[in-house]
């Protein structure tokens, strides 16, 4: 046991700028971001190259039902400054609390804008979608939706100082009957980024 304790510290080091370093791995405090409530975060990398891993496990906002309908659910904050989103990176599943949607399949993606409005879909606002680009639900009953995104071009996302650095989960549909009060929503999903400035 005793072994097993002084390997781990040996592997154990204190980088510098409020950084530890784990087997290899350095663990930065420096330019992270914030979690919103309802999701828990690990930040991973050297205060300028990031990774955000979230989980999430919160509810949508309440879905009226019977008409279309977009809403969403902050998840995340990138911190102040310019920043470029390289990868992310989501496994969202929806699961109905009321039994009206579960055979619904939404629109699902990240964006770094709130979804709101009567549309049944992402893709009316670039803003909605510009993370990872809206992904057709299997159901609302706790099948994960998964999509994995790269820059086009090897063009990363520049979110610049004066932008949105709120990162959301949003969906769209046009619900069933009678909605769902807070429906669950739970995974997820991950952003590597780099700090600019």
């Amino acid at each position: 046991m005793t072994n097993n304790v002084d390997n781990y510290f040996k592997q154990a080091g204190s980088g510098t700028n409020n950084e530890l370093v784990i087997n290899g791995t350095v663990t930065s405090e420096n330019n992270v971001g914030t979690v919103a409530t309802g999701s828990t975060v690990v930040h991973t990398g050297d205060g300028t190259n990031m990774r955000a891993t979230i989980t999430v496990d919160t509810t949508l906002p309440a879905i009226a039902g019977g008409a279309n309908l977009a809403v969403g659910k902050l998840l995340y904050t990138l911190p102040a400054g310019a920043n470029l989103i390289k990868n992310a990176y989501m496994s969202l599943a929806i699961t109905q609390t009321d039994g009206n949607i579960d055979a619904d399949t939404p629109d699902v993606g990240i964006g770094t804008v709130i979804a709101s409005g009567v549309v049944a879909t992402l893709d009316g606002t670039a803003t909605f979608e510009n993370i990872v680009t809206g992904q057709t639900a299997a159901d609302c009953d706790g099948t994960a939706t998964v999509k994995t995104t790269a820059p086009t071009a090897g063009t990363a996302l520049a979110i610049e100082t004066g932008d949105a650095h709120t990162i959301h989960a949003n969906v769209a549909d046009g619900w069933a009957a009678s909605g769902d009060a807070a429906a669950l929503l739970t995974g997820t999903v991950i952003i590597d980024y780099t700090f600019a400035a």
